[in-house]
């Protein structure tokens, strides 16, 4: 049984007595612990898992910004161009800026780098015990199918970010990130594999876990991955890599009864976008008041908290995106068109002596907003439709993506009618409505990446009289309005932190 037990598997554990067993977890020191002890049966390394979900979550003690994987949801849809700071702020501007990634010596990106690797490092540990572990054979294929699940989706994170895009066709021999997915590959400083390489093992944990968790047990919370989010998450994968007809596939196979779309998930009120319990929710936190975490949460960024960053930097929707929505779309609720409209009773403001611009968003809303402890979605039914329509528009099946693009935006306008379009028209009606509809939710700069696009926040938003309006993007806090296709600022670079401790990375283009 091995006895060197990363420190961070007790820590992570420590921070788990709530969702776990207490006195299982105060047993233990955070240092010097068997890990045959920790993993000695079922119930201790579902524990484990448990640890490592809060993990995905927890601030601790450190900045707000600082929540692990909603951090990089943030820090998507900031660098694109269908959110905007309606007034300046502090907490992120250096993500809408596209300034952060670029800065080796900043702490975020040393954070973001080493969060991913924690998790990953976590998860080896857990994957590198289960087999001697006793209790039923299905219950160890529950685990290890989460536990390939959670790894494959921060690896996932990890190529998007410090790697080139994945191109279709390609051998794709360009440089990803270290590979780091067994004890002896942890001992010693790994050099980056090719995004090839990555994506071959993101792959292969994502087929491990489709298996795993193929009639493995009910899941009680939305926070453990199931097979449905399995296949999701290879959809995505898949969608990236260009692989359009697989990705439709496994998109569809995702799709099951125990998630359904909602009619009402846009009107809800006063709580939106907040709680896993909601059916359009895959995967996703489940946070627990008790615990007082604090202003930290992805709706404390984009929603009606009372914090200083929803109160100085609330978050609007661009213009552009805006005045592409049907007015009988129920999304369009969302935003107001107006600042007399964003300043009225009718949307809900981090407080009442809040002035918020016009396109302000309440897309999230919290019910109280002194308490943003709330849950944040990883996955809703909803990306699969619309990964379906993609993968099949793009591999010529027009008739499949228009189907499934109706399947998801009758719910959404009850006036929409099944696509006549074709091609590329239908190709771009699909992407129209992920915008709308994955709206703050992490999306957009992977989207942009992965399909070669550029970021542009300063066209002309044209409303329904015909006439045109500039973009609502602040040139003075964006400071990029365009970054073109294939820069070199796509990519993250290595922190010095990283580049000082692993004298086998390769920096990205200065």
């Amino acid at each position: 049984m091995k006895k060197i037990l990363l420190s961070i598997i007790s820590a992570v554990m420590m921070l788990s007595v709530v969702s776990c067993s207490s006195d299982f977890l105060e047993t233990f020191s955070s240092q010097g612990v068997d890990e045959g002890t920790i993993f000695m049966n079922t119930d201790n390394a579902q524990a484990a898992m448990e640890g490592i979900y809060k993990l995905m979550y927890y601030n601790g003690d450190q900045d707000q910004n600082y929540m692990g994987y909603e951090t990089m949801l943030v820090m998507s849809d900031l660098m694109g161009e269908d959110i905007l700071f309606g007034k300046s702020t502090t907490l992120f501007l250096q993500s809408y800026n596209w300034s952060v990634h670029r800065n080796i010596t900043s702490n975020m990106m040393n954070y973001c780098y080493k969060y991913h690797y924690n998790i990953i490092a976590n998860v080896n540990t857990v994957l590198d015990n289960i087999d001697d572990a006793t209790g039923p054979e299905n219950e160890k294929d529950y685990i290890k199918g989460q536990a390939y699940v959670v790894r494959a989706a921060h690896y996932f994170n990890l190529v998007r970010m410090w790697g080139k895009r994945y191109r279709r066709g390609e051998n794709n021999d360009q440089l990803g990130v270290p590979l780091v997915i067994d004890p002896e590959t942890s001992e010693t400083p790994q050099p980056r594999a090719t995004v090839e390489q990555v994506y071959q093992a993101i792959n292969d944990d994502l087929d491990k876990a489709i298996e795993y968790l193929d009639g493995s047990l009910t899941r009680t919370n939305k926070i453990r991955p199931n097979r449905s989010v399995a296949n999701g998450l290879k959809s995505r994968v898949l969608l990236s890599q260009g692989k359009w007809a697989e990705a439709a596939q496994f998109a569809k196979a995702a799709i099951t009864s125990e998630n359904k779309l909602s009619e009402t998930i846009f009107t809800e009120t006063p709580s939106r976008f907040c709680d896993q319990s909601n059916s359009e929710w895959m995967w996703g936190t489940k946070r627990i008041p008790a615990e007082n975490e604090g202003f930290s949460s992805l709706q404390v960024f984009f929603g009606n908290t009372d914090a200083i960053t929803s109160r100085n930097g609330p978050k609007c929707i661009y213009n552009v995106l805006y005045h592409k929505i049907s007015d009988t779309d129920k999304r369009k609720g969302m935003f107001a068109a107006t600042q007399a409209i964003a300043n009225s009773s009718a949307f809900v403001r981090p407080n009442e002596s809040t002035s918020v611009p016009a396109y302000y968003n309440n897309k999230y809303l919290v019910p109280n907003h002194a308490d943003p402890q709330v849950d944040c979605p990883y996955m809703r039914i909803a990306e699969m439709y619309l990964n379906e329509a993609e993968g099949y528009a793009r591999d010529g099946q027009d008739a499949l993506a228009q189907q499934a693009l109706f399947d998801l935006i009758v719910t959404r306008d009850p006036a929409y009618t099944k696509s006549t379009n074709t091609g590329s028209a239908l190709i771009e009606e699909i992407l129209l409505h992920r915008r709308i509809e994955l709206w703050g939710e992490g999306f957009r700069y992977f989207d942009l990446k992965r399909l070669n696009l550029p970021c542009i926040r300063n066209e002309e938003a044209v409303l329904p009289n015909g006439t045109k309006q500039t973009s609502n993007h602040n040139a003075s806090i964006a400071q990029f309005m365009e970054i073109p296709a294939g820069d070199k600022k796509w990519e993250y670079l290595f922190s010095d932190n990283e580049l000082n401790n692993n004298p086998n990375i390769v920096q990205n283009e200065l």
